[in-house]
């Protein structure tokens, strides 16, 4: 099978086509408009999408491994189930995102902003002594939901939980100061 190229997918993404279950490794659509498109299943490891407006486009099950998001509009995305390993999301636009079972380990949210986001990451781990974490440091999560996990190994300095609904979300092994989590409405976790 031939490698898509940029060309395919933004012709692809015009006429409204799915690129589910494809392999858009190291693949270069920064500062793209594909909003809407179906990328579920996708391979998209190591691919640039800097500033790539992705709005509304599944990205269910998608492997974003080590792939470049600064900048990228997710308004509404659905990322359920995928692979964010060492994705960068720093000053990401994620308001109303889906996140729920997302593979969160040394994901950079660094200044995004993930109002009224659904984060549920049960596999969020430490990945090793030297390994870098999950950092929500300076995001802006307000009315965020964020359930049933434990926040293993993340950096949540400075961020904005005002008004977040954490629901049985173990805080116990997170870094952390009290004010960050000032508003933030909680029920059965450990904090």
């Amino acid at each position: 099978m031939q490698q898509l190229t940029q060309s395919d997918i933004i012709k692809g993404a015009l006429a409204g086509a799915s690129f589910s279950g494809e392999d858009l490794a190291n693949i270069d659509l920064a500062q793209q408009s594909l909003t809407g498109l179906d990328l579920s299943s996708v391979n998209l490891s190591g691919a640039n999408l800097r500033e790539t407006d992705l709005s509304d486009a599944n990205l269910n099950d998608a492997n974003l491994t080590g792939a470049n998001l600064t900048g990228a509009k997710l308004h509404r995305t659905y990322l359920v189930g995928a692979n964010l390993t060492d994705a960068a999301f720093e000053d990401a636009d994620l308001r109303g995102a889906f996140l729920s079972g997302s593979l969160l380990s040394g994901t950079n949210f660094r200044r995004a902003n993930l109002r009224k986001a659904t984060v549920g990451c049960p596999n969020c781990i430490v990945p090793g002594p030297f390994g870098t974490l999950t950092t929500f440091e300076n995001a802006n999560l307000e009315e965020a939901i964020f359930g049933e996990i434990k926040l293993k190994g993340v950096v949540l300095l400075g961020a904005n939980f005002r008004g977040a609904y954490l629901y049985e979300v173990d805080l116990s092994e997170a870094v952390y100061r009290e004010a960050d989590l000032g508003g933030a409405i909680t029920k059965k976790g450990r904090n």
